[in-house]
């Protein structure tokens, strides 16, 4: 009787672990599907934006506007600052995002023809660390496609974008090598900074 009991108690206790593991797979699953599809939405609005055939300030500004929707550039503007981070004026926190919005903005309309293509396509996602990685790329009718990867932290019951590799560069990287530069040359003046990126309101 106790082995018959043994051997239900533990047979009961993995149906219940397979069906537990059966359950967070599925949920990983379901989050992978919504993020691979959020990801995917945004992907074919900027390929539209760069197929439009515009230029200038107006494809500037309306990158500027899917920017601000979709990406986090005020936490990366802040983790780009490093150690100048405790440096800045808090005053200056508002400012400082708004230039790195038209900046960043500018910089995707300046390689704007590399975000042409024929289609966007999602190709797979990743775990790494606390970020769900979105792998894609842009689907070119002549010459390699365009891979993007973009980085996605849960928020609110979707997803946020914290960071994005594009072109071959880290977003979030490039950022933090050019404040950098520029603040250590300055000794911590925040002053060039601001002028280097007012620069990009002129291209």
């Amino acid at each position: 009787m106790t082995t018959l009991f043994s051997r239900r108690r533990a047979l009961s206790l993995f149906a219940a672990s397979a069906f537990a593991a059966l359950t967070v797979a599925e949920a990983a699953a379901n989050a992978d599907a919504e993020a691979e599809a959020y990801i995917a939405r945004i992907g074919k609005d900027v390929l539209r934006l760069a197929n439009a055939g515009t230029r200038g300030k107006a494809t500037r500004n309306k990158f500027a506007v899917m920017l601000s929707k979709y990406v986090n550039l005020r936490g990366i503007t802040m983790a780009s600052l490093g150690t100048y981070q405790k440096q800045l004026p808090p005053g200056d926190k508002d400012m400082l995002n708004d230039l790195v919005t038209t900046y960043a903005a500018a910089l995707f309309a300046w390689y704007v023809d590399d975000f042409k293509g024929q289609d966007f396509v999602v190709d797979r996602t990743a775990k790494q660390g606390k970020y769900l990685l979105v792998y894609s790329k842009i689907v070119k009718s002549g010459g390699a496609d365009e891979p993007i990867v973009w980085y996605l932290s849960p928020q609110g019951g979707g997803y946020r974008i914290v960071d994005l590799s594009v072109l071959g560069v880290r977003l979030s990287s490039a950022m933090r090598q050019r404040f950098s530069d520029e603040l250590k040359k300055s000794k911590g003046d925040f002053k060039p900074l601001y002028a280097m990126l007012r620069e990009a309101e002129t291209w």
